[in-house]
C-alpha cells in the first residue's frame, strides 16, 4: 500500500499549516508553515519550521517575489572540460 502524506489546514484560512510524511518512513520529516503573507497575491508562508528524527529547524524568509524574470545565462550549459582539465598533474 502507498502512503500519502498527511497535510493539515487552518480552517479558518485554508491554508496549509503543516505537512508530515510517515512516521514510519526511513527519515520522517514535518514541516509546520507560519507567518502568510500576501506576496503579489498569493498568501505564502514566511516561517517554516522543519523537523526529523534528532534535528528540528526554522526558515524565515525577509522577503518573496513572484514571476520575478530570470536572465538566461543562468540556466546556460557550463563549457565541458577536457580530460586534461579534470586530472590533476602528476
Amino acid at each position: 500500500a502507498q502512503y500519502l502524506p498527511a497535510v493539515g489546514f487552518r480552517r479558518s484560512t485554508a491554508r496549509i499549516v503543516r505537512y508530515a510524511e510517515s512516521p514510519l518512513g526511513r527519515y520522517p520529516t514535518q514541516i509546520d508553515y507560519e507567518n502568510y503573507r500576501d506576496v503579489d497575491g498569493v498568501k505564502t508562508p514566511f516561517q517554516w519550521t522543519i523537523a526529523r528524527p534528532g534535528e528540528r529547524f526554522t526558515i524565515r524568509i525577509e522577503q518573496a517575489q513572484q514571476n520575478v524574470p530570470i536572465d538566461e545565462n543562468k540556466f546556460a550549459r557550463p563549457a565541458t572540460a577536457t580530460l586534461e582539465q579534470k586530472l590533476p598533474s602528476q
